[in-house]
């Protein structure tokens, strides 16, 4: 398994604090800082609405998965990621299913108002959520991202943005 370390001083703290929007910022780092903090909004909301879409599929499918399956995907997730996963985690029923579908759409609904501001118009960002699920040709690697590491880096982000962690623990955040 492989373990990705950051070492001290890859983020300078000089160069995450570019990363704010705040005033006393050149209007070259302004945008910057809005630029990163959409993209930080989209790749959490979009996950978000990945997870209840597949969570919908999951409710709506009429195919059981046998534990046989569920050890398969379970080994396969276990060699790709530091998470360790076991069969139970892929044997649901389709009301878990269902109840999990609703409650992370619930979840992405709050997301859109939480984060509703200039740049980020619910509207249009549940378009581009739409959009980017229905296309399997432009969005290849963003898709799969979203739902890894991404958004543990965006939420990151946004977390020391806010001035909710700081920079030692954003940079904590990196060492998975």
């Amino acid at each position: 398994m492989i373990a990705l370390i950051i070492s001290d001083g890859y983020f300078s703290e000089e160069t995450l604090s570019r990363l704010k929007p705040q005033q006393g910022l050149s209007e070259r780092y302004q945008r910057r800082a809005l630029d990163l903090t959409l993209a930080c909004k989209l790749t959490h909301v979009y996950g978000k609405y990945h997870l209840a879409m597949l969570h919908r599929q999951l409710a709506m499918s009429e195919e059981e998965t046998t534990y046989q399956q569920a050890e398969r995907q379970a080994a396969l997730m276990n060699q790709m990621t530091h998470f360790h996963s076991s069969p139970s985690d892929f044997l649901h029923t389709q009301e878990e299913s269902t109840n999990e579908s609703i409650d992370t759409y619930l979840e992405y609904k709050q997301l859109l108002e939480e984060y509703s501001d200039e740049q980020f118009v619910p509207t249009i960002v549940d378009q581009f959520c739409k959009m980017v699920y229905e296309d399997d040709d432009h969005f290849i690697f963003f898709k799969p991202f979203c739902n890894l590491y991404f958004s543990v880096y965006a939420d990151a982000l946004l977390w020391y943005q806010q001035g909710k962690i700081d920079y030692k623990t954003f940079c904590l955040e990196f060492q998975l």
